[in-house]
């Protein structure tokens, strides 16, 4: 299992992005490996926020969400008060922005890696788990 933040999966979801070809490459290879995902449920309300914001378009957005809510390669967790705490620590001990934070807490906690497209949350991120790019 690896922890997918929500820009690797933005990216999935629109050709114009960034790291598009380089997600879907990876992916395919996840699927092929029958391995699982792992993403803290707040994924669904920053891809949509993403999508909506880059798209302008609120209905490609929830349908997105949509298809993300029945995917069974990723599993959603809670974000726990406990989660919450470490992630808290962390975004104050590493600079890391706060729902970025979320994603490594879950990483660390399920003592997985982190699969990202952000610059700086895979660099600030080492520190704590291990990262890589798709």
């Amino acid at each position: 299992m690896t922890v997918i933040d929500a820009s690797v999966y933005i990216a999935l979801m629109n050709e114009d992005e960034p790291g598009f070809a380089t997600s879907w490459q990876w992916l395919h290879t996840v699927q092929g490996n029958r391995e699982r995902l792992a993403a803290p449920v707040i994924m669904m309300a920053e891809a949509a926020a993403a999508i909506s914001r880059g798209k302008g378009d609120v209905v490609h957005a929830r349908r997105v969400i949509r298809r993300l809510q029945q995917s069974r390669l990723i599993e959603f967790w809670p974000v726990s008060f406990e989660l919450a705490e470490r992630a808290a620590d962390i975004a104050a001990e590493h600079r890391i922005r706060g729902c970025d934070a979320v994603y490594v807490a879950l990483a660390e906690q399920l003592g997985k890696e982190l699969v990202s497209l952000d610059q700086q949350q895979l660099a600030r991120a080492t520190a704590v788990i291990p990262t890589r790019h798709p």
